[in-house]
C-alpha cells in the first residue's frame, strides 16, 4: 500500500516478505532442523549460517566434510539451495589442516577477511582490520561535518559528534577492542581531531578539551563498554550467552561478591580477548558497583567510580 492505494494480489511461492512480523518467524521455524546430524558447531542469524570447529587432523577434516554433505541433503530435501558463490571458508590457527572444501560440487572460496554483523574479522584474529575500517569511516564523517557545518559551537558540535561520529567508534567494541598501541592511537586521533574543530576549544590541550566538553578518552569509554557487557552476561536472564562464558570464582570477598575466575593464559591472542581481559577490570570493582540491581543503576555507579579513579590519577 502506498498513499492509500493497494497493489493487486500476487501468489508468492518462496521468500520472506520484508517488513512483516510473521514472515521471519516462519522462516526461522522452517530452517530450525538444519542442524540435525551436524557434528561440529553452528551459528545462525537470520539467513546467515556459520559451520565451525577444530580441523587439526584427518578425522576433523572428515567430520567437517560430512557436515557439508549433511547440509547439502537438507538443502535438497527442503528445496532451499545454498548460494555457493557467497560462501567462504576461513582457516584459523597454525595447526589448521587448511584443506579445500566443496559444497554442491563447487569449491568454497578461501577468504582472509569477512564482515559479520557490521564487524570485520580477519584470519589473523587481530582487531587491526576492523580498527582501520572504523577509523576510515569515522574520519569521513568528521570531514563531512568540518566541510558542511559553519557554526562550530560547542553545543552543536557535541550533538553531532555523539549522534554521528562516536556511534561508529562504539559499535560492538567489546568484540574488536584494539590492544595494539598503534590501533589505540589511531582511534583516539578521531576524537582528538574532532575536538580541535570546536570553537571554544581553540588553543587548549587534548585533556583540557575533554574536560571542557565533558568527554573521556576512547580507551576509558571502551573499558566502560567492556564492564557493562560483563554485567549483562552475568545477569543473562534470557540465556543469550553460552554457559560458562564467564565463570564466577569460588573465592568471593567483601570488596567484590561477584569475582570471576581467571585461568592461566600463554598466548597474546587469548590474553587480549574479551573473556580474559575483562576479568581483572571486573574483579577490581567495588561491591557498591557490582551489586547494582539493574543495568541503569550499574551504569550510574560505574561512571561515578571511573570518574573518581580518573581524579585520583
Amino acid at each position: 500500500m502506498i498513499n492509500g492505494y493497494f497493489s493487486s494480489w500476487r501468489e508468492v511461492t518462496s521468500g520472506v516478505p520484508q517488513g512483516s512480523i510473521l514472515g521471519p518467524l516462519l522462516f526461522i521455524m522452517y530452517i530450525h532442523d538444519i542442524e540435525v546430524g551436524i557434528q561440529n558447531s553452528t551459528l545462525k542469524f537470520a539467513d546467515d549460517m556459520k559451520l565451525w570447529g577444530r580441523v587439526n587432523n584427518d578425522l576433523d577434516v572428515k567430520s567437517m566434510k560430512e557436515d557439508l554433505l549433511c547440509l547439502e541433503r537438507w538443502s535438497d530435501e527442503n528445496e532451499m539451495p545454498f548460494n555457493v558463490g557467497k560462501c567462504g571458508v576461513m582457516h584459523l590457527g597454525k595447526t589448521n589442516k587448511r584443506v579445500s572444501y566443496k559444497l554442491r560440487g563447487e569449491d568454497i572460496q578461501e577468504i582472509k577477511e569477512e564482515k559479520d554483523l557490521g564487524v570485520f574479522f580477519s584470519s589473523e584474529c587481530k582487531p587491526t582490520l576492523n580498527c582501520n575500517k572504523v577509523h576510515k569511516t569515522a574520519m569521513k564523517l568528521s570531514g563531512l561535518i568540518r566541510r558542511k557545518v559553519i557554526n562550530k559551537n560547542k553545543e552543536e558540535m557535541i550533538i553531532l559528534y555523539k549522534t554521528i561520529v562516536r556511534p561508529t567508534l562504539d559499535y560492538c567494541v567489546p568484540v574488536w577492542r584494539p590492544y595494539l598501541k598503534k590501533d589505540v592511537i589511531k582511534l583516539e586521533k578521531v576524537q582528538r581531531n574532532f575536538t580541535k574543530m570546536i570553537k571554544e576549544c581553540k588553543g587548549l590541550g587534548y585533556e583540557e578539551r575533554l574536560e571542557l566538553l565533558g568527554l573521556t578518552t576512547l580507551e576509558e569509554r571502551h573499558t566502560r563498554a567492556d564492564l557493562i557487557q560483563v554485567y549483562k552476561i552475568l545477569h543473562d536472564e534470557d540465556k543469550v550467552f553460552p554457559d560458562k562464558f564467564l565463570v564466577r570464582s569460588a573465592r568471593q570477598g567483601r570488596t567484590n561478591s561477584m569475582k570471576l575466575y581467571k585461568k592461566r593464559c600463554l598466548k597474546d591472542i587469548t590474553r587480549m580477548s574479551f573473556t580474559y581481559r575483562v576479568i581483572d577490570l571486573w574483579n577490581n570493582l567495588p561491591e557498591l558497583v557490582v551489586s547494582a540491581v539493574n543495568i541503569n543503576e550499574f551504569k550510574g555507579r560505574l561512571d561515578l567510580y571511573l570518574r573518581d579513579a580518573r581524579g585520583r590519577h
